[in-house]
């Protein structure tokens, strides 16, 4: 398995609701907006739908974001999962990206796996975005 980098993503949190609890914790809405770069560039929103989970490091985050990256050809809409966890700069997060788009030449992301490495915080999310090849 080859990974290849599509672009790198930096965002800020906007705005949260608490939504309360559940299950195994509690959730919180975190909406984005912030900008991509690299192979896709453009700007960037998203809706993180969080719902902690508790582990032996502490609360993690299951991660399940809508987002929406809009480039100067068209737009690029994304589902992100998998867990934030709690680590030394914040929290550590590892996903798996899906794609959906109608420009053509990046067509190819709509049968494309994305993976997501990165941190996130108070301040934001730094993640780095590659395709499985």
């Amino acid at each position: 398995m080859n990974l290849e980098l599509l672009y790198e993503l930096e965002a800020k949190i906007v705005r949260t609701v608490d939504v309360g609890g559940g299950a195994m914790g509690g959730r919180t809405d975190y909406h984005m907006q912030g900008k991509v770069s690299g192979k896709i560039n453009g700007s960037y929103e998203g809706v993180d739908y969080g719902s902690t989970v508790k582990t032996d490091l502490g609360d993690a985050v299951y991660v399940h974001v809508h987002e929406t990256i809009k480039t100067d050809k068209g737009v690029i809409s994304a589902l992100r999962r998998g867990y934030a966890v709690p680590g030394e700069q914040g929290y550590t997060v590892r996903a798996f990206v899906l794609f959906q788009t109608g420009i053509q030449e990046l067509r190819y992301l709509n049968w494309t796996l994305g993976l997501a490495e990165g941190v996130a915080g108070p301040d934001g999310l730094k993640l780095k975005i590659y395709a499985v090849r």
